[in-house]
């Protein structure tokens, strides 16, 4: 068997004991979605959804109808939700798919209800509305009333089941604008409540992994999670998850090099004494961003180490003088959960980028090993 230069491997074990956290988080009556769009964030949506239907996971969720055939085509059970609008000549597959749709506006859902009657049955829906992200969805803001009638016509429509209420929040990671998240979700409870008093039910949904954890009050009828399941998402660590992957590679080489060499490219770092150095087989090539070198790290032997110069394509040279034990073919972590390893947040720090983004950016090339 060819080894790789690099590859990330998945403690489904850790996942199942996330997956108790947020069993134990959940309030009556809320049901979570585990959303595994994008490949599961690159991590396998297939046998990440497999492992969470063995949990008894009721729902999952995707973010298009080619990412939920696949689930399908693999002979995953569970209800799927798409966040995104389907083409109106995809609702007999998304009918025959026991596929959940949102519906983004009336056109749409006038569009979809006639599709769905000329397929001989009712496509399952839920309604999405816009509360400030300004993204899919009917708008609410400054527009109550007319967003209303707007939904009363879709909910007169017989061939879809409009099952849901649903909506994105802008998810303000910053504490000092949360009340931006507050106003938004209190906005969505409002809209919901309004509906209601109409004699229109529909369960609603809005809070994913950040707001699940900081304002459980608003989990509702289903809570969409995934970075809090996958470990990655901040604050969820102080209550027993960890990340679920790591991203490994190996030292191809290890050299001595003198005070004043230049490392890598551009010649951006010069050794300012005697080193050791090793070269591992990671780079840009593989999903990392190749400006990070101030402060980038990996691990050798539970030790962190500093990335010298620019990524190449398919290498990085990392500094070994004090890690004198470091030996040729040793494992190197790139980013994971082991003492001593860079974690995956601490490489997005670097770039003021997300944790959920770092391990969507990697390879499809790169191995998935599943533990």
């Amino acid at each position: 068997m060819i080894e790789n230069r690099c590859w990330l491997e998945i403690d489904l074990s850790i996942l199942r004991k996330n997956w108790a956290v947020i069993q134990g988080l959940l309030q009556p009556g809320c049901t979570p979605i585990a959303v595994v769009k994008a490949n599961c964030y690159g991590l396998g949506a297939v046998p990440i959804a497999r492992e969470l239907e063995k949990l008894g996971c009721p729902m999952l969720s995707t973010a298009d109808l080619a990412e939920a055939l696949e689930l399908r085509r693999a002979g995953l059970q569970a209800p799927i939700l798409l966040l995104g609008p389907i083409d109106p000549k995809d609702t007999a597959a998304a009918m025959e798919n026991g596929v959940i749709v949102p519906v983004v506006d009336l056109e749409h859902a006038l569009l979809m209800d006639s599709a769905a009657r000329r397929a001989g049955g009712r496509l399952r829906t839920h309604i999405k509305v816009d509360v400030g992200l300004t993204r899919l969805g009917i708008p609410v803001p400054g527009r109550t009333g007319a967003a209303i009638a707007e939904i009363q016509q879709i909910t007169a429509l017989s061939h879809l089941t409009n099952e849901g209420l649903m909506t994105h929040i802008s998810g303000m990671m910053d504490p000092a604008y949360d009340y931006r998240n507050v106003e938004q979700l209190a906005l969505f409870r409002q809209f919901h409540d309004q509906l209601t008093a109409r004699g229109i039910s529909l369960k609603p949904h809005c809070e994913s992994s950040l707001l699940f954890l900081s304002h459980p009050e608003y989990q509702m009828d289903y809570v969409r999670l995934t970075s809090a399941i996958l470990g990655i998402q901040k604050g969820y660590d102080k209550l027993g998850t960890r990340c679920a992957a790591q991203f490994k590679t190996k030292l191809l080489q290890i050299k001595k090099v003198p005070r004043g060499a230049s490392i890598g490219y551009w010649m951006t770092y010069v050794t300012p004494r005697d080193m050791t150095v090793g070269v591992v087989g990671v780079g840009y090539g593989d999903g990392l961003i190749r400006s990070l070198t101030a402060g980038a790290k990996m691990s050798v032997r539970g030790r962190q180490t500093d990335v010298l110069g620019k990524l190449s394509m398919s290498f990085a040279v990392i500094d070994l003088t004090e890690i004198p034990e470091a030996a040729l073919g040793d494992v190197v972590t790139v980013f994971g959960h082991e003492e001593g390893a860079p974690s995956v947040q601490d490489y997005a720090a670097l770039y003021g980028g997300h944790a959920c983004e770092v391990i969507t950016m990697l390879k499809d090339s790169i191995p998935r090993i599943y533990l």
